[in-house]
């Protein structure tokens, strides 16, 4: 068959293609060029205060809403549809949705800060001061477990001596002063963190007016849209902007409610087994929890380390902990907050966090799940329009014991499969059929009781 490059099904299928290979040429540029890297960094720079509003503004929008269509149709019914209030009520009730999301997110920062960043600073403090001392009771206990069990000495011991000068140049050329350097020099970050605020300052400024006018905004984007692209297009271009930002909205979004959550059951599930510096661990593990897949991997490694220096018996405890911990968050705290705001498989979310992490590092390892399913999404949406223009089915477990297909009737033909397997697969077949036929057998009948109701009403 000819492809035809007006066709319409073929159209996002190209442009996936399209974005992905420019994405790929983008980042090939960047690293390749350094003018062009150097540009690229300059121009970010400067819009940082910019993007760093619309980051602000897309992360506080739900939160924001909620207040709006949840917490004001308490009080008025008509809170939800902001078409139907008067002008001085949209922004009574927009105001004080802003002042009330802005206002809790404030506290929980606070409350963040307060708590957690003064033991974090001491925990650094200490374990810069202490680690000497660590490291000595580490190496005495592996020599006392080695007179008790020789075996552990045939494996480990010659190895650990042999890498001992590496470790020990490690340590106390290296890890040591840069904590020590890190403690020391708390008065020089907190300095940078005030010139960041600059940026977020204006940040914050900028995300009040898009959330203000955040209709205005949509509204001349669309309009945008439907001056360059005919009706039919524009009407797929604005739903699948509309459908990639919920994606990156419920992912990015529950993501960040699910690791705070990990977090304190990290720092509860710490307390109540007496480890060390139970904050610190607590923070790393829901940190790095954002990050899909590999989070709890990358989180638990520097945890494990600190605590297997300090008391070898508290890291394995610690290991059983996460291990359970993260099946927990895997199958029942994750997919209750995240439900399926991606709708891809594991093998993709690995994909994603690969390529894109490759590409971006840490950033792409969190924004490249929702981008995958973005991208997904698209290809899925082509090969089903393709398939249904030619009337083909889209559903996946028709294709897999698929031989052929019958060039006039479109049947599918299965390859021969044992006499058991080939029963219960045309089983499956017919209790479908007669499930989709019982379907419209009564959605027939609910039509036929309607227009009677009705006429029964007019009579």
């Amino acid at each position: 068959m000819k492809f035809k490059w007006d066709k319409k099904y073929l159209y996002w299928g190209v442009t996936a293609l399209v974005v992905l290979s420019i994405v790929v040429l983008f980042n090939f540029l960047l690293n390749q060029n350094v003018a062009i890297r150097n540009a690229v960094a300059a121009l970010v720079k400067i819009l940082l205060p910019i993007i760093l509003g619309f980051v602000i503004a897309f992360l506080v929008n739900p939160l924001m809403k909620w207040f709006e269509v949840s917490f004001f149709a308490i009080f008025d019914k008509k809170a939800p549809d902001r078409r139907f209030l008067p002008k001085w009520k949209k922004n009574l009730y927009r105001v004080l949705s802003m002042v009330f999301s802005y206002l809790f997110i404030l506290i929980l920062l606070a409350c963040f800060i307060i708590a957690v960043i003064p033991q974090i600073s001491d925990s650094i403090i200490n374990i810069s001061i202490l680690f000497p001392k660590y490291k000595e009771n580490f190496l005495d206990w592996f020599n006392n477990l080695t007179l008790k069990y020789p075996e552990v000495y045939k494996y480990l011991g010659n190895y650990i001596k042999e890498n001992e000068e590496i470790i020990n140049d490690w340590t106390d050329t290296k890890l040591v002063p840069w904590l020590t350097q890190l403690a020391s020099k708390s008065s020089v970050y907190l300095l940078l963190l005030f010139q960041a605020l600059k940026d977020f300052v204006i940040g914050f400024i900028v995300s009040i007016y898009v959330l203000s006018k955040k209709e205005l905004f949509k509204g001349q984007a669309k309009k945008i849209v439907y001056s360059i692209f005919n009706a039919k297009n524009g009407n797929v271009i604005i739903k699948n902007v509309r459908m990639a930002s919920d994606k990156f909205a419920g992912f990015i979004i529950g993501k960040i409610v699910d690791s705070f959550i990990i977090g304190i059951l990290c720092f509860i599930g710490c307390q109540i087994m007496r480890m060390e510096y139970p904050v610190l661990l607590a923070l790393i593990i829901g940190v790095t929890n954002i990050i899909p897949f590999f989070g709890p991997i990358i989180g638990a490694i520097p945890c494990l380390f600190l605590l297997l220096v300090i008391n070898p018996l508290h890291a394995l405890y610690f290991l059983i902990f996460v291990i359970i911990l993260q099946q927990l968050d895997g199958n029942f705290i994750g997919p209750k907050i995240l439900g399926s705001s991606t709708g891809i498989s594991s093998f993709w979310v690995i994909f994603a966090i690969t390529v894109f992490g490759g590409f971006w590092g840490i950033p792409g390892m969190i924004i490249g799940v929702p981008l995958m399913a973005v991208i997904y999404t698209l290809i899925q949406s082509a090969l089903d329009i393709t398939l249904r223009n030619k009337e083909l089915s889209r559903d996946t477990d028709d294709y897999i014991y698929l031989d052929h297909i019958d060039l006039e009737s479109k049947e599918f033909i299965d390859k021969e499969l044992p006499s058991v397997e080939l029963a219960r697969k045309k089983a499956e077949k017919l209790a479908l059929k007669e499930e989709k036929r019982k379907e419209k057998e009564q959605k027939r009948l609910a039509k036929e009781n309607s227009k009677k109701e009705s006429k029964k009403t007019e009579d």
